[in-house]
């Protein structure tokens, strides 16, 4: 299979998909999730994990898996679409939490791969992501489809990034909101506030001054660019770190705010993941366990 304008992406004994170029290397596992696994910059792991919250599923806290068709919660998993209210499982207490597809079987498309919603999801339809890797990044690009009726959907990509490399420097983000929302005890928002408020985050925004940026050390620099203007930032866990595009917002198909999905008419999110390092010592890292070796 070939990513477009990019590395071609081949199957593995395993099942697994890589691509992989002189700077750069990706793994996806169409088995879990359709997640990445693994992202390697010069030999240099990126992506983490952490450790698995008591009343969640253990498919949220590692690689980068794709949220759909909701992000987040979606308060107490109901929501009403065409005057007929519609009950999604609930997962995290009471509230339906990070979508339906991160711990499906997906198969293998042109660039990508893809996944049918289960009958968790009351409409049909589907989700796929394309790959691109060249030597400078990683464009990924999802979409959430159904050709045969319309449906409300959100989109948003969960990558965790290691707060440590395999070669000792440690990540500092660059993160400048324009609005914070402000959560109930349920995690649910209710309001919003100028810019990013106090910190720890575990929290959705809308807008930035400019994308997000990290550093690890004068040694690798990673910029995540979105065309969409929603986001979430976990910097609360240990381990690693989330910074997610978004579609839209937190609670969107219960507050009504979702897109709409129409036949022929998907919805698109595209997250690019753009880098600068400096290559020295080449090291591996796998990102379910946030451990490594140099090799």
């Amino acid at each position: 299979m070939s990513t477009e304008h990019g590395a071609a992406l081949r199957e593995l004994p395993d099942g697994t998909l890589r691509a992989s170029n002189s700077r750069a290397d990706l793994e996806v596992d169409p088995q879990d999730g359709g997640r990445l696994t693994s992202l390697r910059i010069d030999g240099i792991e990126i992506l983490g994990s952490s450790p698995q919250n008591p009343g969640m599923p253990a498919g949220f806290f590692y690689g980068a898996f794709l949220m759909a068709p909701f992000i987040g919660r979606t308060r107490r998993g109901q929501f009403i679409f065409d005057s007929v209210v519609h009950q999604l499982p609930r997962n995290v207490g009471d509230n339906a939490m990070h979508g339906l597809v991160y711990d499906t079987s997906w198969h293998s498309i042109d660039g990508g791969v893809e996944t049918a919603f289960d009958d968790r999801w009351p409409f049909g339809g589907g989700v796929r992501q394309r790959f691109s890797l060249t030597e400078e990044a990683l464009v990924v690009t999802a979409e959430v489809f159904n050709d045969d009726r319309p449906m409300p959907a959100a989109l948003g990509f969960h990558p965790w990034f290691l707060d440590q490399l395999i070669t000792g420097e440690r990540a500092v983000f660059e993160f400048e909101p324009k609005e914070r929302f402000i959560c109930d005890d349920d995690g649910i928002p209710v309001d919003s506030i100028p810019g990013g408020g106090p910190r720890p985050w575990d929290d959705s925004f809308r807008g930035v001054a400019h994308s997000p940026v990290i550093r690890w050390g004068g040694r690798l620099t990673v910029t995540i660019e979105s065309d969409h203007d929603h986001w979430i930032v976990c910097e609360t866990m240990p381990n690693s770190f989330c910074i997610e595009p978004l579609s839209g917002g937190v609670n969107a198909l219960a507050d009504g705010s979702a897109a709409i999905v129409e036949p022929g008419t998907p919805l698109a999110l595209t997250m690019t993941l753009r880098w600068n390092s400096t290559p020295d010592t080449i090291a591996s890292t796998d990102a379910r366990t946030g451990t490594g070796t140099a090799r």
